[in-house]
């Protein structure tokens, strides 16, 4: 789990002013993503890209259909199931607002 948090905190590092910043907004990002492979409704916000407005997300990853495929690990994006549009969905983990 520290790779994993120190791998999240370079990656948005130039996001923020101090890496102690962007270690801190990682442990955020962490506990939401145990919070959503844990629970069954997860409801949290972010910032879209495409236009700036605030997204209200509601989503899991307990017990949502597995996909085959290769995966791709990027520590940037938080990838989830949306309850709401029964579809998966992901957000750049800068944007996340807590």
């Amino acid at each position: 789990m520290k790779r994993r948090l120190f791998n999240i905190a370079w990656s948005i590092v130039d996001q923020f002013n101090s890496f102690a910043e962007a270690l801190a907004h990682a442990w955020k990002v962490i506990k939401l993503q145990y919070a959503l492979c844990t629970q069954a409704l997860v409801r949290f916000k972010y910032i879209k890209v495409s236009d700036g407005s605030v997204r209200e997300a509601v989503g899991t990853l307990d017990g949502v259909p597995v996909t085959t495929g290769k995966k791709v690990v990027n520590y940037g994006l938080l990838t989830y199931f949306d309850l709401d549009a029964a579809g998966w969905r992901s957000c750049r983990i800068e944007n996340l607002i807590f």
